[in-house]
Parts: structure tokens; C-alpha cells; sequence
């Protein structure tokens, strides 16, 4: 049932299932990205235009939270969401001084992303310095991971399988992410 919700919805719909990629992306990409790579190797989507959507949702996602990040700097405020920003500070002058690096490998570091880009705007990194790195960060994301979406289809032919599998499979792979974003936690943590 959902294979062919997903089918007859982006058979007839294409233009949307792009502009649904491109909102979803700006929440949440990686399985975005996955399921986009899955119905492009089926042939429902054309994974030139997925990689193109994904990265100019990438871009558009880091500039949303590098603005966030500006106006709260510029809003003086002390705590933002569960973060205390004057806690902080160690962080915040760590990424002063390695911003590019942070930037680029908060990329592939599931939801600190977020947390990266929200510091950089409010330590006042350029948006100039944020797109040099983000850029690249962003369109090496996009292929990668609609990529492995496009391997994973083609390895397991996913649309015409055990759909239990697939969600195994999926969350394996959630799983391994999970854990590279704690490595590179433990590793920024040591700088």
C-alpha cells in the first residue's frame, strides 16, 4: 500500500514530489534523501534533479539556521531552546577559530548540523565564510546520500520486497549514523 502510494503519487506528480523533497530536506534529509534515491532508481524521479533539489534545499537549510543564529546575537539573548548560549563559550570560541571545518563536518553529523550552524551565526562567522565551506559540505550530502538510496534500491530492489525488511534495513543504517555523530561528538569534544 504505501509502494503504491509513493508510485502513483510521484508517477502523476513529479513537480510536487520535487517540492515536497525540497521542504522535507530543510527538516529532515538523510531519510529524505534515501527514499528520494529509492524512487529514482525505479525510475519515478530523475536523481540529476533529486541531487539538484537536495542541494539547493542544503544551502537554503543552512542559511535558515545561520540567520537564526545572527538574530539571536543580535537579540542579546542569554538561552536558546534547551542551549544556555553563555555555557557555551568554549564551543563557541573553538568554532571562531576552526569554523570551516566545523561547518563542513557538521554536515554529515546527524542534527548537529543544526547546532553548528546556529553557533556560527551567532559568533557572526561571515555568511561569505559559511558558503565557502557549506557549499561543498552541501553537495557532496546530497549526492552521497541520494546515492546510497539509489545502491540500496538496486541491491535490494526495496519497492518490490518485504517492506519489513527495507524499514530493517533503513534503520541499520540511521543506526550507523548515529554512531558516526557520536564520534565525531567525542572528537570535537577533544579540540
Amino acid at each position: 500500500m504505501v509502494e503504491s502510494l509513493l508510485v502513483n503519487f510521484s508517477e502523476t506528480h513529479r513537480f510536487i514530489s520535487y517540492v515536497i523533497i525540497f521542504l522535507a530536506v530543510l527538516i529532515e534529509g538523510e531519510v529524505i534523501l534515501l527514499l528520494a534515491g529509492v524512487l529514482s532508481r525505479n525510475g519515478y524521479l530523475d536523481i540529476l534533479d533529486v541531487i539538484i533539489v537536495a542541494f539547493a534545499a542544503s544551502i537554503v537549510h543552512d542559511l535558515i539556521y545561520w540567520s537564526i543564529g545572527w538574530k539571536l546575537a543580535e537579540s542579546k539573548r542569554k538561552k536558546f531552546l534547551f542551549i544556555h548560549l553563555e555555557k557555551a563559550g568554549a564551543f563557541l570560541e573553538k568554532l571562531k577559530i576552526n569554523d570551516g571545518l566545523y561547518v563542513f563536518i557538521s554536515k554529515f553529523a546527524w542534527s548537529f548540523n543544526k547546532l553548528v550552524l546556529v553557533a556560527s551565526g551567532y559568533v557572526k562567522i561571515p555568511l561569505k565564510e559559511l558558503l565557502r565551506y557549506s557549499w561543498l559540505a552541501g553537495l557532496i550530502w546530497s549526492i552521497t546520500f541520494v546515492s546510497l538510496g539509489y545502491v540500496f534500491a538496486y541491491k535490494t530492489n526495496v519497492l518490490r520486497q518485504d517492506l519489513k525488511t527495507a524499514a530493517f534495513l533503513i534503520i541499520g543504517f540511521i543506526v550507523v549514523i548515529v554512531i558516526f555523530e557520536n564520534i565525531v561528538r567525542r572528537m570535537i569534544k577533544r579540540m
